[in-house]
């Protein structure tokens, strides 16, 4: 009796046979149905039958194995093995070889098939599509193939979109043709990272990268991340493209603000200049005062600056200058927007009269409003 988890062991009824059983041609049928590769154990003459053959290869195609010369080149007997493994290709005749509803059966099953498929074969548009279809559904067997592929211009593109580390595969010839390169980063954009250096610095390589993907701006030459109007388009597009920015663009106005207008936090990575640039510095304190860390000490010490950031943020106080922070006028302002701002302000302050009646003031009101969310939230 079988417990769970077991593999039943199938009976060795041929091997274990009497001579009369494995001439028995019902018999031999019966046995090749459990067990196929039990072929080898059959009668001579029932191996040279087509139908024996055929149930021996339908129930495993290893039984091919044990399969004569002349039925190798029977088309059913050879499809039959190709339904299950592309390996059964590798037992096919010659003339089998040249058949296309062959070759297409066993490229349906894997590219690998190429390694036996006469190369003239690999052209027909069934065998191509049958070929492309194999490649998507699973790319990684094409290290294996012949190297004829790889200068294939259609596959490789698209083993290409699917596996950019294929480029170490690529015939010289395709990677030294810069069409083909244009065309597969258009495909895949991380192919970057595994091209000649040359192609780096070439900006319409480039462009095709950025076009998919910012990312691609970090892969580019450093005189491409200098390039004012280029770098601009990406970070227009995604504020992260600044950290590719070469460090002179840092210091362009227009290509940061693009960014701090996405993402207040890439002021982090401004120039100082622009760290001081006090209009650029409201602009991203309106929209979060916790950008104020970024300001110069100048701008922490601005009280129109500080007054902004804290009208925002409570936060912001905190990186106002010490004497702003000892302003009851700013002190105020942040407080009434949340007592949490107490924690700081200047120690002075934190015992000042007005200052606590307006923290108990912030306090009422974020409560009025925390029991006003929760009714209406029943």
């Amino acid at each position: 009796m079988l417990t769970p988890g077991m593999v039943p062991v199938l009976p060795k009824l041929l091997e274990q046979g009497t001579p009369e059983q494995r001439a028995d041609r019902d018999y031999v049928l019966k046995a090749l149905k459990l067990r196929g590769p039990e072929l080898r154990h059959a009668a001579v003459d029932l191996r040279k039958d087509k139908e024996v053959v055929l149930q021996a290869v339908k129930q495993d195609w290893i039984s091919l194995d044990y399969v004569p010369e002349e039925l190798l080149k029977d088309r059913d007997v050879i499809m039959a093995g190709l339904q299950q493994d592309w390996e059964a290709i590798t037992y096919a005749s010659k003339e089998l070889l040249h058949e296309e509803e062959v070759v297409v059966a066993a490229l349906s099953a894997s590219i690998m098939a190429l390694q036996s498929i006469p190369e003239e074969m690999w052209q027909g548009s069934s065998a191509r599509s049958a070929m492309l279809d194999s490649l998507r559904r699973n790319p990684e067997p094409l290290r294996h193939c012949p190297k004829a592929i790889h200068a294939d211009r259609q596959v490789m593109l698209e083993a290409l979109r699917l596996r950019p580390k294929f480029l170490e595969f690529l015939a010289p010839e395709l990677v030294a043709d810069r069409d083909f390169i244009l065309a597969a980063v258009k495909g895949n954009w991380e192919i970057l990272e595994f091209l000649p250096a040359h192609f780096t610095n070439d900006r319409e390589v480039i462009v095709a990268g950025v076009s998919q993907s910012n990312s691609a701006l970090r892969l580019a030459s450093e005189e491409l991340r200098g390039d004012r109007e280029l770098v601009l388009s990406c970070v227009q597009k995604g504020f992260g493209a600044l950290r590719y920015a070469a460090p002179k663009l840092l210091s362009d106005r227009e290509i940061v603000a693009a960014a701090v207008q996405q993402d207040v936090h890439c002021l982090r990575q401004a120039d100082k200049s622009l760290q001081d640039d006090k209009e650029l510095i409201l602009s991203a304190v309106r929209a979060n005062g916790s950008a104020l860390q970024y300001a110069s000490q100048r701008l922490r010490n601005d009280q129109e600056v500080v007054l902004e950031a804290v009208g925002q943020s409570r936060h912001a106080l905190d990186f106002a200058s010490e004497a702003l922070r000892g302003e009851r006028q700013v002190v105020l302002k942040a407080v009434r927007e949340n007592k949490g701002a107490m924690a700081y302000a200047s120690k002075d302050l934190r015992s000042d009269v007005e200052v606590l009646r307006a923290a108990r003031g912030a306090e009422a009101q974020e409560n009025k409003r925390w029991i006003s969310s929760r009714w209406w939230g029943q």
